[in-house]
C-alpha cells in the first residue's frame, strides 16, 4: 500500500472524529480505543504514522460497484457531450431546459465555456425550402416522442445535416419547425378522425 492512502484513511478519520461522525470512522474499520488513540495524535505522530510503509488497511475491489459506477460515470459523460452538442448547434435556454434540467444560468456558463454566441430576439423561422428540408430530413429520422433524449439526437442530426446552408437553422429552430409540423398532423388525423 503506498504511505500515501494511509494518510488518506488517516485524514479523513481524524475530520470525521473533529465532526463528531464515529459511524464513518466505525465503517472504515477503527474501534473505539483506536479512535480515541487517533484523535490524541500529535502533528509529529501523524506524520509518522501516514509515512509508514506498513499498509493500515486492506483494499478490496466491490466489482458489482465499480462496473455500476463505470457505466454511469459513460452515461454522464455521453450526457455531458450531448448537451455540449446542443448548446454548440444553437439550443435556447428553454430547449436545454426542457430536454436536460439546465437552468438560465446553465446555459449562459456553458456557452461562454465553449464560446458560443446566441443572437439576442426570437429565434428566426427558416424559409420554404429549408423548412421542406427539415421535414425530409426528419421523415428519415422520426421519433414517436418529441420529448424523449433520441429526439433531441434525431433532432440535432437534422440540424447538423443542415449545416451546408447559407441560412444555418439553429437547434431551437429545427425543434421548433418539427414540433409545429407534428402538431398539424396531429390535428389533421384527429379531424379526419372525427
Amino acid at each position: 500500500m503506498i504511505p500515501s492512502l494511509n494518510y488518506a484513511v488517516l485524514t479523513d478519520a481524524l475530520h470525521a472524529l473533529k465532526e463528531g461522525n464515529i459511524r464513518h470512522c466505525e465503517a472504515l474499520g477503527f474501534t473505539f480505543d483506536e479512535m480515541n488513540a487517533l484523535s490524541q495524535l500529535s502533528l509529529d505522530e501523524l506524520f509518522t504514522l501516514s509515512r509508514a510503509s506498513a499498509p493500515l488497511m486492506d483494499i478490496s475491489v466491490r466489482h458489482d460497484v465499480f462496473r455500476q459506477l463505470l457505466t454511469l460515470s459513460r452515461q454522464e459523460t455521453l450526457r455531458q457531450q450531448r448537451i455540449n452538442r446542443a448548446v454548440r448547434l444553437g439550443g435556447s435556454i428553454a430547449l436545454l431546459n426542457q430536454y436536460f434540467g439546465l437552468t438560465s444560468n446553465d446555459v449562459c456558463l456553458r456557452r461562454r465555456l465553449l464560446g458560443v454566441t446566441i443572437p439576442h430576439g426570437r429565434t428566426p423561422i427558416p424559409d420554404e425550402d429549408t423548412d421542406a428540408e427539415i421535414w425530409r430530413q426528419w421523415q428519415q429520422r422520426r421519433q414517436e416522442n418529441l420529448d424523449s433524449p433520441e429526439a433531441l439526437e434525431a433532432m440535432m442530426q437534422v440540424t447538423e445535416a443542415l449545416a451546408s446552408r447559407p441560412d444555418i437553422p439553429s437547434l431551437t429552430a429545427v425543434h421548433n419547425r418539427i414540433t409545429l409540423c407534428e402538431q398539424d398532423m396531429t390535428n389533421r388525423r384527429a379531424t379526419h378522425a372525427g
